[in-house]
């Protein structure tokens, strides 16, 4: 299985905003077409440096083929409207990992 992640890292008078927005249009978007599953928003704790808040976006992918699927197919109209909407309060990276283990 493999795990898509973004971190993204966003001004903290917008996170409210952010987290519902996450909740309400990007994670159903994310899903509809189900390459993409098992969505989940965690808050990320830890001693920062900069202001603001982060936050991990997961889902869960079964394979690269698939994640490769998503990025060249889907994931323009999903992420353009998310930067549009936050621009420059809000920055992310994406990790892909493989779940080993349990």
């Amino acid at each position: 299985m493999i795990v898509f992640n973004t971190t993204f890292h966003v001004e903290e008078e917008i996170h409210e905003e952010f987290i519902e927005y996450m909740l309400q249009r990007f994670i159903p978007m994310s899903i509809q077409s189900g390459l993409l599953s098992s969505p989940r928003l965690s808050r990320i704790f830890g001693k920062e440096e900069e202001e603001g808040l982060s936050f991990a976006m997961e889902f869960l992918v079964s394979d690269l083929a698939a994640l490769e699927r998503w990025n060249s197919e889907e994931s323009g109209a999903i992420y353009a409207p998310l930067l549009e909407r936050f621009k420059e309060k809000m920055a992310g990276f994406s990790t892909v990992m493989q779940t080993i283990g349990r």
